[in-house]
């Protein structure tokens, strides 16, 4: 072993963040929490808790960077494009999804009981949803459903400025649904 490692001075700043702590933001009908920004990961990546009540998803969607999601509770359907056509992926409890750059994505709580998961990421999705989403505390009531449009045109506008494309909704669906997300 060399005594170079050994020489280099231990730093301060580690921290804790519990259950319910961190850095709360809203966008679409979801509140979000940082659990970790980038900032605190010397840059390296960035990891937000979200919450899923049944019903509630992200759409298809990919971007330019891996993205790793965990199960902390409940059930995720992860939708996925497999020779061009969408394909589920049911996630459990400590099960891990991982997705490489470009793959398209999306996933949803298509059960009957509330989710939750974490999600692991780079600075640029961080970056996207700090100027997308807004500020929220714990205490605020959950944001309206369904979304309110004009936040969620501003929100998908900003998205291509971070290398995140969203795919079109199908064309017979003109409002928000959760028409996809029902269990099969």
């Amino acid at each position: 072993m060399s005594t170079t490692s050994l020489q280099i001075p231990p730093t301060e700043g580690v921290r804790k963040i519990g259950a319910g702590e961190g850095e709360h933001f809203d966008i679409a009908d979801s509140r979000f929490t940082w659990k970790a920004k980038a900032a605190d990961t010397g840059y390296a990546f960035a990891i937000y808790e979200l919450p899923l009540d049944p019903g509630k998803g992200v759409p298809l969607h990919s971007h330019s960077y891996a993205e790793v999601f965990y199960i902390l509770d409940g059930r995720v359907d992860f939708m996925r494009l497999t020779d061009g056509q969408q394909d589920w992926v049911s996630c459990e409890r400590g099960e891990t999804l991982i997705v490489p750059p470009n793959a398209f994505h999306g996933f949803a709580n298509r059960s009957g009981a509330p989710a939750r998961l974490l999600s692991t990421a780079n600075l640029l999705h961080q970056a996207f949803f700090d100027e997308a989403a807004r500020p929220a505390l714990a205490s605020d009531p959950l944001p309206d459903s369904p979304p309110n449009m004009a936040e969620l045109q501003r929100a998908l506008s900003l998205a291509p400025k971070y290398n995140m494309f969203f795919a079109p909704p199908p064309a017979h669906e003109l409002t928000p649904s959760t028409q996809d997300l029902r269990a099969d």
